[in-house]
């Protein structure tokens, strides 16, 4: 039915809340900011990219700490490579099955390192026919999901992610959407809705 599986990364494939969040408050008080957050925080925003998860959560901090980004940044990563991440229930099995179906991708607004130590820890680098995120090609997740359609020519691709904003770009670039409602978000009217990883081998 599909010929393309194109993947959202965080709240779709793993959770790194705890981890970013531990890294985000150890960066602010390694800038004297009086002020944490929680991981239901770092959930709201967790899918965009990084400079808008700033804006939102710290709109008068990075107007006062130009180095905020740059701080947190090395913070989160740090922690990240030192606790890492939690990989949803059955993800490397579905993986490996999907993979002998249909070519599977991965687009996501993370950072160029985020995805790095996600393929790095999760061993399924392998798999995926392509990959891309806000770090290394600083375009939209819809200007992404454009390009693997045209690069790849994808006749009827599907996007797995779980937020309204992955709904919204899937459908402005021409994808099915499938919502994973074990994720951080919610959607309209997805096409598919998953209670469960594995609930894609079903799809196939």
């Amino acid at each position: 039915m599909y010929d393309a599986i194109v993947f959202d990364l965080d709240g779709t494939l793993w959770d790194a809340s705890k981890s970013s969040t531990i890294g985000w408050n150890n960066g602010l008080k390694s800038l004297n900011i009086d002020r944490s957050i929680t991981v239901d925080d770092m959930k709201s925003v967790t899918g965009k990219p990084i400079q808008e998860c700033l804006r939102i959560l710290f709109p008068r901090e990075l107007s006062r700490h130009p180095s905020l980004l740059t701080v947190l940044s090395q913070y989160e990563e740090d922690s990240i490579k030192n606790s890492g991440g939690e990989l949803f229930d059955q993800l490397h099995g579905t993986i490996q099955y999907l993979s002998k179906k249909v070519d599977l991708f991965l687009v996501s607004n993370c950072q160029q390192w985020y995805l790095e130590v996600f393929l790095a820890s999760s061993g399924l680098q392998q798999h995926f026919k392509g990959i891309n995120c806000n770090g290394i090609s600083n375009k939209s997740k819809y200007e992404m999901l454009v390009q693997f359609k045209e690069n790849y020519q994808f006749r009827n691709p599907l996007y797995v992610g779980d937020t309204e904003g992955d709904e919204m770009s899937a459908k402005k670039a021409g994808y099915a959407f499938a919502f994973a409602r074990y994720g951080f978000g919610q959607a309209k009217e997805p096409d598919i809705s998953i209670k469960s990883f594995a609930d894609l081998m079903a799809v196939i």
